[in-house]
């Protein structure tokens, strides 16, 4: 069993959550019809506190995916599975992707790719929680980052080890 060592406390998210908030909302103010899609299951965690963040004039629609490229490995696989890929007709809406952690960039690369040829947004941006540009195989370059992190591997606040320690409220760092 490996030890947990606290990176970001939960008071610490919360602040960063809040100003990422104000940004989002100030990009997406006078925006139509808004629309926030979770990526499950990690981003959970972000995304509510996100949410309760936001001030726009239009409410946003809240919509999910379920994607991934690890399953239940430490990295990625390479090869990114849909297990639920389900969404309304979304055609050219204004829309935040939501992810607890962009790394290979496969995943984000794929579903923004995705949105972009079936539903033409009018906009389309990413948040996501973190960035960790040093595995990046993909290029892209998030539009909101909670918090840029090196190489590490991280659980807490929505991100797992093989479906454990989504529920701790503070990011920690994983040593074996």
């Amino acid at each position: 069993m490996g030890k947990l060592k606290e990176l970001y406390s939960s008071k610490l998210i919360n602040e960063r959550v809040i100003e990422l908030g104000r940004q989002i909302s100030k990009d997406f103010y006078d925006l139509e019809n808004p629309v926030i899609i979770g990526v499950m299951k990690g981003a959970v965690c972000f995304l509510t506190d996100l949410m309760r963040s936001l001030n726009t004039r239009d409410p946003w629609q809240l919509e999910f995916v379920r994607l991934s490229s690890y399953g239940s490995a430490k990295e990625s696989s390479g090869v990114v599975q849909t297990p639920y890929l389900d969404l309304p007709n979304l055609y050219q809406r204004n829309i935040l992707v939501v992810e607890d952690i962009i790394d290979s960039g496969r995943t984000a690369h794929f579903f923004l790719n995705y949105l972009s040829e079936q539903y033409n947004p009018n906009v389309l941006k990413i948040a996501t929680f973190l960035n960790k540009p040093s595995r990046r195989v993909l290029e892209l370059e998030p539009d909101y980052v909670g918090y840029t992190i090196d190489d590490l591997f991280v659980l807490g606040y929505g991100l797992d080890l093989v479906e454990k320690y989504r529920e701790i409220p503070y990011l920690a760092l994983y040593e074996e």
